[in-house]
């Protein structure tokens, strides 16, 4: 048994409702952040879940030349391919007011170290990260960090680096992906996700499943889950 998690789990009627709440929140820890730190990280997911939220949070009122903008994930691919999340984000994120913001890729084609030591030197320097979204697949992993992956228990020890390469058996490339312990170092945590069949997965395996096997359970005692149909 996997425990007792106090999931906080917020609803929403619509998917206008869903993204403007969302989006709020966000801005919201971003502008707190700003008031105790001279930048503020932020952590995205890739996939077309987000494309939403992030319309409305590239028109932000924000002071984005301060903000630092992460995958939490990335396939090792070329950037500027369709399938890299680092494409994606810049395409739907970095625009309108956000275009002033940096960014941080994950993936190196010319890094040959296989601990990621240049990428794992980037993301230390901006830890904490001041606000985490993360995306929620419906066998419940979260960034890459996969049920089937051979390497979830390095990528979900307490001394794991920022970031590992991983590899799943159900995905045509390998992965990078940050790592528990940087992602729970985040002072606020976000899962977005949307459809039925999500939240039934989620709820039936919510105090049942061990995080091993449900890795966004990782997330449920400090995470705010945002749900709509």
């Amino acid at each position: 048994m996997a425990g007792n998690r106090n999931l906080k789990l917020v609803s929403y009627k619509n998917e206008q409702e869903w993204k403007r709440g969302i989006t709020s929140q966000i801005v919201n820890a971003l502008q707190e952040d700003a008031r105790i730190s001279d930048f503020q990280t932020l952590v995205v997911p890739g996939g077309t879940t987000p494309g939403p939220i992030f319309d409305d949070l590239s028109s932000s009122d924000l002071n984005w030349s301060k903000v630092i903008v992460v995958p939490s994930d990335e396939r090792c691919v070329p950037l500027n391919t369709p399938r890299s999340n680092y494409f994606l984000i810049k395409q739907t994120l970095i625009k309108n007011r956000a275009v002033d913001a940096q960014t941080i890729s994950l993936y190196n084609e010319n890094e040959e170290s296989l601990d990621l030591q240049e990428t794992n030197k980037k993301i230390s320097s901006v830890l904490p990260f001041s606000v985490c979204v993360l995306g929620m697949g419906e066998d419940l992993h979260t960034a890459s960090l996969f049920p089937d992956s051979p390497e979830l228990a390095t990528a979900v020890a307490p001394d794991a680096p920022s970031a590992i390469k991983v590899s799943v058996p159900t995905q045509p490339e390998d992965r990078i992906t940050l790592t528990l312990r940087a992602l729970m170092e985040a002072r606020h945590i976000h899962v977005i996700f949307k459809g039925r069949a999500k939240k039934q997965k989620l709820m039936e395996s919510y105090n049942v499943l061990e995080p091993r096997k449900a890795p966004i359970l990782n997330f449920a005692s400090k995470a705010t889950f945002h749900y709509v149909e």
